[in-house]
């Protein structure tokens, strides 16, 4: 089956495994950020109780599917995901412009039968030149049209 697994535990370690190998292939479909944000530091014991508030400072961790877009090379096509809970089209098309990628598949949590913990999902495929609205599927059926789709739009 070509796939290449590589074990990663940090959005660091997947970052600098994507960097490593994302030029290397014709299509790239990327599910979701691993996390946006980190803990600035980690601490080797156990952080004991105090009194009052405590707050921990996050730095932003880096935006794989960005770095790819703005360091591809000519004919490789990229797919990403967006996942909101409001004006959905307008973020997932702001998405698909600033991080340099082909097709965007959008959905919005707050629909009956999409997002974590079902079976089914509802999105819509959106890439420079139109928007595709799929009703509520299973997920292994969305997979299948989603790839349909980037075979479609990489001729």
């Amino acid at each position: 089956m070509f796939v290449d697994y590589v074990q990663v535990v940090s959005a660091e370690d997947m970052f600098q495994a994507m960097k490593a190998r994302f030029l290397d292939n014709d299509i790239i479909i990327k599910s979701a950020a691993v996390a946006d944000y980190k803990p600035k530091t980690v601490a080797d014991d156990k952080m004991k109780k105090k009194d009052g508030e405590m707050s921990i400072e996050l730095d932003r961790t880096h935006d794989i599917l960005k770095y790819m877009g703005e360091h591809r090379r000519e004919g490789q096509f990229y797919c990403g995901f967006s996942m909101e809970t409001q004006n959905m089209l307008e973020n997932s098309r702001v998405k698909l412009d600033k991080k340099n990628i082909d097709l965007v598949i959008a959905n919005n949590l707050k629909v009956a039968g999409s997002g974590f913990g079902t079976d089914t999902n509802v999105v819509t495929m959106i890439s420079k030149q139109e928007e595709i609205q799929l009703e509520l599927l299973t997920k292994e059926e969305v997979a299948h049209k989603i790839l349909d789709e980037i075979l479609k739009l990489k001729g």
